[in-house]
């Protein structure tokens, strides 16, 4: 008979051993899910699986299910089931979450739920399964606690009014589609910058000198918000003033052909040049451009570009920016000159050194100087564009400009960076083509620029010349050629019938004129 209670005692060791062996197994496979589950979510680029909160859950009910709750106090026991319970209910919450509300909308099912309201959902459920499970297990009314206590909940509100309004405004903004995160927005009162984040409390820019800006949510829905999205075309306004002795239409142009060649401005919609007033001593230009969002210094970069190449543009057409007529003395010529033209003896010098001009005379040289002019162009200008028509060459003699070339699938390539010395375009001058490439200048640079005229002048006291232009020429169009991935090159007697056609009756026109 003394054998049976010791069985008994025997039996029930076992079986606690083999509940706890079953718990942590049960603790470990949840575990092993987890992870398999966040591996998979990550090859699929789809939102991970909360995993912090839900392992320490399984830790602790492998705890709870190993540890000897019949041999301590009641309180202590009940108080253990209760956390137990609390963690389990806590972590299942974010876990349906991810499931049913994150993983469908990132797979488009519907659009995915701002962050703040998961963040207030599962505070929700939370609350309501901490009420529901402490007056279940331990017999405690939480909400009655609460809600007897009519000074501490008027205190309480009192106290979170400001918090509270903020985080209704935050939540408006997260379920609304007005802007996100990476978007540019201004407010009413100057200040702007982009979206970085957006949390129950504020929303943080980053501004144009790259500061991080707070504002409460409360302020950004009680004032205008001008909000430009990643996709969305931009505005751009310059105003600028120009001589009266410049003509309004051909101002006009200037203006939007300078805008066109700048690559950060879109072709549709077309930039507009606009004449807005009649001052004192300029008529007042307003100049609008349409760009992709620029973030960070993009706005202000693109207007300081435009500005610069405008001024460059009026430059090469003998205009300027007239000054405000103050009094009558004459304005003081510059000391330094912002570009100084070169000499003609250097100009003679820099077409003998180029091998399209090098069988020129000394008189040929100087003619030729004589019939041509100086340009400057500044950085990021465009010269020349591929495909249009043109009647001149240019023959670098200061700074750099990048020669580029588009290929059949679109694509825009570099050719090559031309320095002094250096000629292009003889193709559009000599074959009457549409230039075979766009060249942009990549500093400040001063080109002189040979028309189709003076050749033909050259032409007439030395014909043989057209053999060395047709050399050359044949040389550049074979390479443009195999860049392009064009079948067959014409050969230098063909480019000659060609050049000798089209220069003879230039040539003729002239003096027949």
């Amino acid at each position: 008979m003394g054998r049976a209670p010791v069985r008994m005692a025997e039996r029930c060791a076992l079986g606690s051993s083999m509940s706890a062996l079953q718990s942590w197994l049960f603790a470990l496979i949840g575990w092993i899910l987890l992870l398999v589950f966040a591996l998979l979510c990550r090859r699929l680029r789809l939102p991970t699986p909360p995993l912090g909160l839900p392992r320490t859950a399984l830790v602790v009910w492998a705890l709870v299910h190993t540890l000897p709750l019949a041999g301590m106090p009641a309180n202590l026991r009940l108080w253990a089931t209760v956390v137990d319970n609390l963690l389990l209910a806590y972590a299942v919450i974010p876990l349906l979450s991810w499931a049913a509300l994150e993983i469908p909308g990132r797979l488009g099912w519907w659009r995915p739920p701002p962050i703040l309201l998961l963040q207030l959902l599962s505070l929700g459920l939370g609350a309501v399964a901490t009420v529901l499970i402490v007056q279940q297990l331990a017999n405690l009314n939480l909400l009655g606690l609460v809600t007897t206590s009519a000074v501490a909940t008027a205190m309480i509100g009192l106290a979170a009014q400001e918090a509270l309004k903020d985080l209704f405004s935050g939540l408006e903004l997260q379920l609304g589609d007005d802007f996100a995160a990476g978007d540019w927005i201004e407010l009413e009162g100057g200040v702007r910058g982009t979206v970085v984040s957006i949390t129950w409390r504020d929303i943080c820019l980053r501004d144009l000198d790259g500061k991080r800006v707070v504002v409460p949510n409360s302020m950004v829905t009680s004032k205008v918000v001008t909000q430009v999205g990643r996709e969305d075309a931009v505005s751009t306004r310059l105003t600028l003033g120009l001589d009266y002795a410049f003509p309004p239409a051909h101002a006009r142009r200037l203006l939007e052909t300078v805008a066109r060649q700048h690559p950060w401005v879109l072709e549709e919609p077309a930039p507009a040049a606009r004449i807005l007033e009649f001052q004192d001593s300029a008529i007042s230009y307003e100049l609008q451009v349409w760009s992709h969002e620029l973030r960070g210094l993009g706005p202000r970069t693109l207007r300081g570009q435009l500005l610069e190449q405008i001024w460059y543009a009026l430059h090469r057409e003998g205009q300027s920016i007239p000054y405000p007529v103050r009094d009558l003395r004459p304005r003081r010529p510059s000391a330094e000159p912002p570009s100084e033209q070169p000499s003609p003896e250097r100009c003679r010098a820099a077409l003998a050194a180029s091998s399209l001009f090098a069988d020129l005379d000394g008189q040929q040289l100087e003619r030729l100087v004589g019939d041509s002019r100086v340009e400057t162009y500044g950085t990021g200008e465009l010269v020349v564009r591929e495909g249009a028509e043109g009647d001149s060459l240019f023959l670098v003699l200061s700074g750099q400009v990048s020669v580029w070339k588009q290929v059949e699938d679109g694509r825009v390539l570099p050719v090559a960076d031309l320095g002094e010395g250096q000629v292009f375009g003889e193709m559009t001058l000599f074959l009457n083509a549409p230039r075979s490439a766009s060249v942009r200048a990549n500093q400040e640079c001063q080109l002189l620029r040979v028309d189709r005229g003076s050749i033909s002048a050259l032409l007439e006291h030395q014909p043989q010349l057209l053999e060395s232009f047709a050399a050359l020429v044949a040389r550049r169009q074979g390479e443009l050629e195999t860049l392009s991935r064009q079948a067959g090159q014409e050969g230098a007697r063909d480019l000659l019938k060609v050049m000798r056609r089209l220069l003879t009756g230039a040539l003729s026109g002239k003096l027949g004129g």
